[in-house]
């Protein structure tokens, strides 16, 4: 399994609506608005690499009023 944290800008106001887009989506896991650099994060359960990588190009990344994407990739997640 896969597990990433993708920081978003969004357009200005569009916070919200990309949020609740995100948290509709299967195998996102959590969503939250954020104040700072980053608008929101989502994080992401894949269970590839290959998985992720079409998740954001086909889906995150085409979500309208998303501007860029960051992700980073978990290496040893604690509960």
């Amino acid at each position: 399994m896969v597990v990433a944290y993708v920081f978003l800008t969004v357009k200005r106001g569009g916070e919200n609506t990309v949020a609740n887009m995100l948290s509709k989506m299967e195998d996102v896991r959590d969503v939250a608005e954020l104040y700072g650099e980053y608008d929101v994060i989502a994080k992401i359960e894949k269970p590839s690499m290959e998985e992720l990588q079409k998740f954001l190009v086909r889906d995150i990344r085409k979500i309208n009023g998303v501007d860029k994407t960051s992700t980073m990739i978990a290496t040893d997640e604690k509960q």
